[in-house]
């Protein structure tokens, strides 16, 4: 039994990374058009909307907020260094 569960998270954690790289790939698309339109690449109203939604979607899952909060900063350092 313990080992079906091991296996179930290591799937789980596989979508999570598929997830992420499809993320990147759609921060990418983002950063093009930024570019070819000349928009500043870090708007921070956007990214506060952004962090608040992800936060709430925590919260109405019982997930704690500041994991989120954490996890989406980390993950927005990241795509920051992919649009420089």
């Amino acid at each position: 039994m313990l080992e079906q569960y091991r296996n179930e998270l290591d799937n789980v954690d596989k979508e999570i990374i598929n997830l992420l790289a499809k993320r990147f790939e759609i921060v990418q698309k983002i950063w093009n058009f930024k570019k070819e339109n000349n928009i500043w690449i870090l708007q921070l109203w956007r990214w506060e909307e952004v962090l608040e939604n992800r936060k709430q979607i925590a919260k109405d899952l019982w997930i704690n907020e500041n994991l989120i909060e954490y996890i989406w900063n980390l993950i927005h350092e990241e795509a920051l260094k992919l649009e420089k």
